[in-house]
C-alpha cells in the first residue's frame, strides 16, 4: 500500500495552524480567565459596598434570635427592598452573634442561608457560587469593636457573563480574520521564496530521472536554495558528459559486435556452404551412376513384363524414389552453388498475378480462398524475375500445405522502408505471403531456414525449398522473414530491393 505523504505547502501550513491555535488557545485561555476574575472582583467589591451601607444603617444594638428581628419598615430593610429592585441582587440577609437569620430579603424565594455557603475566606473577598452564576461577600457586623453579627449578599453575574461572552465572540472573530490573512499571506510567501524553486528542482530532477540530461534550474530565494540549484547544474553537466561517453562507449561495443557477429555468421556459412558443396559434389558423383543404372534397370524391367502389373507397380516406384533422389541431390547443388541470377527491373504484381493463375490452373488451391492486396504506384524490383518466381511457388505451396482443412492466403505487396539489415538502399518493396494455417512454433522460427530442416512428414519435404528461396533473394540483395503465432497462422515477407527513379537496369 502506497504511503501517503502531505507537500511541503501543506506540511508548514498544517504546523502553523498547530502552532497559532496552540497559541491562541493559551492566550485566549489566560485573557478570559483574567477578565473573568477582574469582573467578579468588581462585583464582589461592589457588594462589599452595598453591606457597608446596609450595616451602616442598622441599629447600635443589633437584635438576636428570636427575641428580636429587624422590622420591615426599618431603613435597613427599606434599603434591601430597594437593592431588590436592580437587575444583579439576589438576596441578602443578616445573622446575629449566634448564626441565626434575622433578616433577609430577595427577589424570589430561595435558600436565605445562601450568601453564606462558601468559606469564610472566599466569603471575605468575594466567592464566585457553583455554576458562576452568581458572587457572594460577607462582612462582619461590628459594635463597639464586638463582632455583633454578620450580613452577606449574593449579586448575579448574568451581566459579566454575557459580557464575557460577547468578548469571547468578537475575539473569535479577530483570531479567525487574522487566522486566514496569516495562512494566505504565508502561504504565498512560501510558496514563493521555498516550494516553487523546489519544484523547480523536482521537475528538472524528474526529467533526468526519465535520461534527459543537462538540465539547468536558475532559482532565487535563499542562500541554502541558490546553493542547492547550483550544485544541481554541475551534477546535470557532469550526467550529460557521462551520457555522452557512456553512448561513444556502447556505439562503439556495438559496431564491434556487430562486426565480429557478420564476421563469424560468414564464417560458419562460408564453413558450411564448402562442407555441404563438398558433400553435394560427392553425393552427385558417387549416387548419380549407381541411381542411374538403377533407373536404368527399372525401365528394363518394366519394358520386359508391360503386362504384370505388379512388376510395373514395383517399376514404377523404383523410379519415382530415383527421381526424389535426383532432386535432392540436385537442390542440395542448387543450394550450395546457387547458379548467377540475371537481375532485371521486374513488376511484382504482375509476377504474383501470373504465379497465382499458373497455381490455380493446376488445382493448387482447393478449399483456399485466396485474396491479394496490391500496392499502387510500386517501383520496379531488382531481381530474377523465374527465380523470384520459383521462391513465391515455394511459399504459395508452403502455405497451402499448412491449410489442410482449407483456410485463407493473402498476398500483399507494398512499398516499405528497408529494415535495418538492408543497408543498399532506404526503400524496398514488400511482399507478404499470409496464411491462417497452424502457424510455426516459436522454438523452429530459428531455424527454419536451415537446409534439410522441415517440420513435414519424412517423404513430404526434402527441408530444402526454404532455405534455397534464402539464398535466392540475399543474391538479389534482399532478405526474407517469417512471424507466426501457432494456430492463427504465419506471415513470410520478402524484402526486395527497388530500382531507384533514374538508375539504369
Amino acid at each position: 500500500m502506497a504511503t501517503v505523504r502531505l507537500s511541503l505547502t501543506v506540511s508548514i501550513l498544517a504546523f502553523l495552524t498547530c502552532m497559532l491555535l496552540l497559541a491562541w488557545l493559551l492566550f485566549s485561555t489566560l485573557a478570559f480567565k483574567t477578565s473573568a476574575n477582574d469582573l467578579y472582583s468588581q462585583k464582589g467589591e461592589y457588594g462589599r459596598t452595598l453591606l457597608d451601607v446596609f450595616a451602616a444603617q442598622l441599629p447600635d444594638v443589633v437584635p438576636a434570635f428570636p427575641e428580636g428581628m429587624i422590622l420591615a419598615l426599618s431603613p435597613p430593610a427599606v434599603f434591601a427592598q430597594k437593592l431588590a429592585d436592580e437587575g444583579a441582587f439576589v438576596r441578602l440577609s443578616l445573622l446575629d452573634a449566634n448564626g441565626k437569620i434575622i433578616f433577609t430579603a430577595g427577589k424570589e424565594p430561595g435558600d436565605i442561608y445562601l450568601p453564606f455557603s462558601g468559606s469564610l475566606k472566599s466569603q471575605d473577598r468575594g466567592a464566585v457560587l457553583q455554576g458562576g452564576g452568581a458572587v457572594a461577600r460577607v462582612i462582619p457586623v461590628v459594635r463597639n469593636g464586638v463582632t455583633v453579627g454578620r450580613a452577606g449578599i449574593v449579586l448575579s453575574l448574568a451581566a459579566e457573563n454575557e459580557r464575557l461572552q460577547r468578548s469571547q465572540k468578537l475575539f473569535m472573530a479577530y483570531f479567525v480574520i487574522d487566522f486566514i490573512l496569516l495562512l494566505g499571506i504565508g502561504s504565498y510567501v512560501l510558496s514563493q521564496i521555498v516550494v516553487k524553486p523546489i519544484n523547480r528542482l523536482l521537475a528538472a530532477t524528474e526529467k533526468i530521472t526519465g535520461g534527459h540530461y543537462g538540465q539547468k534550474v536558475r532559482v532565487s530565494g535563499s542562500a541554502e536554495l541558490v546553493r542547492l540549484a547550483e550544485s544541481f547544474n554541475g551534477m546535470s553537466l557532469s550526467l550529460l558528459n557521462k551520457e555522452r561517453q557512456v553512448f561513444e562507449h556502447v556505439a562503439a561495443l556495438e559496431r564491434a559486435n556487430e562486426e565480429l557477429r557478420q564476421a563469424r555468421e560468414e564464417a560458419v556459412h562460408t564453413e558450411k556452404m564448402a562442407s555441404i558443396g563438398l558433400l553435394a559434389a560427392g553425393m552427385a558423383h558417387e549416387v548419380g551412376t549407381p541411381l542411374a543404372s538403377i533407373m536404368g534397370y527399372a525401365e528394363l524391367l518394366s519394358g520386359e513384363h508391360p503386362v504384370n502389373p505388379v512388376i510395373q507397380d514395383y517399376a514404377q516406384r523404383i523410379s519415382g524414389d530415383c527421381s526424389r533422389i535426383d532432386r535432392i541431390v540436385r537442390g542440395l547443388l542448387d543450394f550450395a552453388r546457387p547458379s548467377g541470377s540475371a537481375v532485371e527491373a521486374c513488376d511484382v504484381n504482375h509476377l504474383v498475378s501470373e504465379s497465382l493463375q499458373l497455381l490455380a490452373q493446376q488445382g493448387a488451391f482447393k478449399l483456399i480462398k485466396v485474396a491479394t492486396q496490391p500496392g499502387e504506384r510500386l517501383p520496379m524490383a531488382l531481381v530474377d524475375p523465374h527465380k523470384l518466381q520459383q521462391v513465391l511457388f515455394n511459399l504459395i505451396l508452403n502455405s497451402r500445405d499448412a491449410m489442410p482443412g482449407g483456410g485463407k492466403l493473402a498476398i500483399r505487396t507494398m512499398r516499405d522502408a528497408c529494415p535495418a539489415f538492408h543497408r543498399q538502399t532506404s526503400c524496398c518493396l514488400r511482399l507478404d505471403v499470409m496464411d491462417s494455417g497452424e502457424g510455426i512454433p516459436e522454438e523452429h522460427l530459428a531455424r527454419i531456414f536451415d537446409p534439410f530442416f522441415t517440420t513435414k512428414p519424412p517423404g513430404k519435404g526434402t527441408g530444402l525449398g526454404l532455405a534455397i528461396s534464402a539464398r535466392i533473394i540475399e543474391a538479389f540483395g534482399g532478405r526474407i522473414t517469417v512471424k507466426s503465432i501457432p494456430g492463427d497462422g504465419s506471415c513470410f515477407t520478402l524484402w526486395l530491393p527497388a530500382q531507384v527513379k533514374g538508375e539504369a537496369t
